[in-house]
C-alpha cells in the first residue's frame, strides 16, 4: 500500500563548489546547535597519491564526470553549462553513507564505487587539498587553493531519529559538521550565511524557505581560486576578438594569448592546459575541429575517452587564444542522475535511506538536486563558484624543434579545470556563447 502523499518526507543534500581562496576558519554565530567538535578527518593507511591515482578509482571518476556532464549538456542543449563532478560526488558520498538496499547499490553503479571506496577517496582529496603529506614522506605542504567543506542539518524533532553510524562517517570521514536546526527562518538564514562564508560571498544565499516536509540538509562546499603560472600582459598578451556562436552570431570578445607547452588532440578536437601557479590545478581548453558540434564532441567522450584527450601529445606545444569570461549556472540534476540509473532514491515508494534515520512523518527520500554555479576567467586567473542542492523528500627529453599548433577558443568550446597531479576534474563546462 502507498504511503498517504501527507507523510512523505525528504532530506536535501547541498553541495557547493566555489573557486575561491581557502576557507578561513568559521566565525559564524549561529542559531543551529552544532553537534560535533571538528578533530579533522580520519585518515587512512595508504598514502592520499596511492588512494587517488587507483586505476579503479580514477576510472570511475572520470566515467562519472563525464556521464553527468554529458547528461546536463543535453538537457540544456544550446546554452552555457558548468559543473562540478567533484561536488556532485561529495554530496552522494554523503547520501551514501545513508543509503541501503537497491537505493544504494544504484548510487554505488552511478558513481562506479562502493559507499566505502567513494568516501575513501573523498576522504583522501580533502586531506590532499588540506595540504597533508600526499606520499606518506613525512612531508605537509600548504593547503592548495582548492577548500572543502562539509555539513549536516537535522530538524530539531523528537520525531525525527537520526543514525549515530550515518553522522560518525559522514564527520570522521568526510569531515561533516553536524547541526540540530528549528528548520524555520533562522535556519534559513544560518544556512545561508554558512554558505555565503564557505564560498567567500560568492552565493550568498541558497534557501528562501524551508518545506515542512524537510528533515534534513547535507551540504558540501567546494572552494577555489586560481592565479595563473604565467600571468597575461592586459598590453600585450589581451586584444579584441570575435567570437562565432554555432548560430553564426558574432561577438566582441577580449583574447587572452599564450604559449603553452601541453597540447591536446583526439580525431575531433584540439585544445591546450593553461597551468595556476604552483602547478597543481589547470585549466583545459578544448575546441572541436571545424564541422563538429560541442555536443557531438561529448557524445563521444566516455571517461577513458576524455582522460586520453587529457593526456598532452609528446614534443608539441600550443598558441592559445582565450576568452575572457563569466558564466552562471543553474539546473536541476535529479533527470541527469535518473538518466545515470539511480532512480529509487527519488522515488517515495522505493527508496531506502533507513541507515540515515526515521522519521515519524515517513521514510526518507530524494526530491530535488540543485546545482548553481559561477565562473570568471580573466587575466589574473580563475575564480568558480558552485552550488548542488539534492533535495530528498522525507617524464621525456624534448627535440629541437617541437610542433608548435595553434589553438585559438573563438567558437563553443569545451573546458574543464582539472588537479594536475591527479588529473581530478574539479570542474567541466561549454561556452556556447561569451558574453
Amino acid at each position: 500500500m502507498g504511503r498517504p502523499a501527507k507523510t512523505l518526507t525528504r532530506v536535501v543534500l547541498l553541495a557547493l563548489c566555489v573557486a575561491l581562496a581557502g576557507c578561513a576558519p568559521s566565525s559564524l554565530s549561529l542559531t543551529a546547535t552544532e553537534l560535533t567538535a571538528h578533530a579533522g578527518l580520519a585518515a587512512d593507511d595508504s598514502p592520499i597519491y596511492d588512494t587517488l591515482t587507483d586505476p579503479t578509482a580514477e576510472a570511475a571518476v572520470y566515467d562519472f564526470s563525464a556521464r553527468l556532464f554529458r547528461e546536463c549538456v543535453r538537457q540544456d542543449s544550446g546554452g552555457n553549462v558548468f559543473v562540478s563532478p567533484l561536488s556532485v560526488l561529495y554530496a552522494l558520498a554523503l547520501a551514501e553513507n545513508g543509503a541501503a538496499g537497491q537505493t544504494l547499490a544504484q548510487l554505488e553503479a552511478a558513481t562506479g564505487m562502493s559507499a566505502g571506496q567513494l568516501t575513501d577517496y573523498l576522504n583522501a582529496y580533502a586531506r590532499r587539498a588540506a595540504g597533508e603529506d600526499a606520499f606518506d614522506a613525512g612531508v605537509s605542504g600548504d593547503a592548495l587553493e582548492l577548500s572543502l567543506a562539509n555539513s549536516v542539518w537535522l530538524r530539531d524533532s523528537e520525531g525525527l531519529v537520526v543514525g549515530d553510524e550515518f553522522l560518525a562517517a559522514c564527520g570522521e570521514r568526510l569531515g561533516a559538521q553536524a547541526y540540530r536546526a528549528a528548520f524555520d527562518q533562522s535556519t534559513v538564514d544560518d544556512v545561508n550565511a554558512w554558505v555565503s562564508e564557505r564560498t567567500h560571498g560568492m552565493i550568498p544565499e541558497l534557501l528562501s524557505q524551508i518545506p515542512a516536509s524537510a528533515q534534513l540538509y547535507l551540504i558540501n562546499a567546494l572552494a577555489f581560486e586560481g592565479t595563473w603560472e604565467e600571468p597575461y600582459d592586459e598590453e600585450g598578451s589581451v586584444e579584441p576578438d570575435v567570437f562565432t556562436t554555432e548560430e553564426g552570431v558574432r561577438q566582441d570578445v577580449r583574447m587572452m594569448r599564450s604559449h603553452e607547452q601541453d597540447y591536446l588532440e583526439n580525431d575531433l578536437a584540439t585544445g591546450f592546459v593553461k597551468p595556476y601557479e604552483n602547478y597543481n590545478y589547470a585549466f583545459v581548453g578544448i575546441l572541436p575541429n571545424e564541422g563538429v558540434t560541442v555536443g557531438e564532441l561529448l557524445e563521444s567522450l566516455d571517461g577513458t575517452a576524455l582522460r586520453e584527450l587529457l593526456t598532452p601529445v609528446e614534443y608539441a606545444s600550443v598558441d592559445a587564444g582565450l576568452p575572457m569570461f563569466t558564466t552562471t549556472y543553474q539546473t536541476e540534476l535529479t533527470d541527469a542522475l535518473r538518466a545515470l540509473g539511480i532512480d529509487d532514491a527519488f522515488d517515495e515508494q522505493a527508496a531506502d535511506f533507513s541507515p540515515m534515520g526515521e522519521s515519524e512523518d515517513g521514510p526518507l527520500y530524494v526530491g530535488q538536486v540543485i546545482h548553481k554555479t559561477y565562473v570568471d576567467v580573466n587575466e589574473e586567473g580563475t575564480r568558480a563558484a558552485a552550488v548542488t542542492s539534492v533535495g530528498m523528500d522525507g617524464a621525456s627529453g624534448t627535440p629541437d624543434n617541437p610542433v608548435v599548433n595553434e589553438v585559438i577558443l573563438d567558437r563553443p568550446f569545451v573546458y574543464l579545470i582539472v588537479d594536475q597531479q591527479t588529473m581530478t576534474p574539479v570542474f567541466m563546462g561549454v561556452a556556447e556563447s561569451i558574453g
